[in-house]
């Protein structure tokens, strides 16, 4: 179950999130987007509860078509023209074999509709392996772990922010009403 939190918001995305050691966002990044909040349902019937916190975090509440629960946190901001979700594993039920990583989604909300497109792992190793992109990161499992400083990973969702492989197509959630 408490894997279920590291993977909920990634399941929005058709591929592979890529994962970071460090949030996305500054303090002095954050903004708050009070119509995020409430429940947003995809087309595979999983559920996304968003809350308020305080003024610029959130607490998401992810549900499975089974009814299993995972509890993330929360950061939302904008880089250049486009809002991006900084989200990562609630801490409250500390657990040592569990890293707290971020996920990195572009978010787009317009009225009842919200889309989810989370940072493609496949898309950064295929750039790093190429030299086209340089970023710090380490390769764990086949998979990307960025470990790039908040400074380094808004310079790369800057510049890639509307490149469909780094945010492949994303998840279209409806709200709840």
């Amino acid at each position: 179950m408490k894997y279920l939190l590291a993977v909920g918001l990634g399941l929005l995305s058709l591929g592979c999130p890529a994962r970071s050691l460090f949030p996305l966002f500054a303090e002095k990044d954050l903004i708050s987007l009070p119509a995020i909040v409430g429940i947003w349902v995809n087309g595979k019937g999983e559920t996304f509860t968003f809350q308020k916190t305080t003024d610029k975090n959130y607490e998401v509440v992810f549900r499975d078509q089974e009814g299993n629960t995972g509890l993330l946190k929360a950061q939302i901001g904008m880089l250049g023209k486009s809002w991006f979700l900084d989200s990562y594993p609630n801490q409250n039920n500390p657990d040592y074999y569990m890293m707290r990583t971020h996920l990195i989604s572009k978010i787009s909300l317009d009225g009842d509709s919200l889309q989810i497109s989370s940072l493609e792992s496949d898309w950064l190793k295929q750039m790093i392996e190429s030299g086209q992109l340089k970023i710090s990161h380490v390769e764990l499992n086949a998979d990307i772990l960025l470990t790039a400083s908040t400074e380094e990973l808004q310079d790369i969702v800057l510049r890639y922010a509307d490149d469909k492989g780094a945010f492949p197509k994303p998840d279209k959630l409806g709200r709840m009403k």
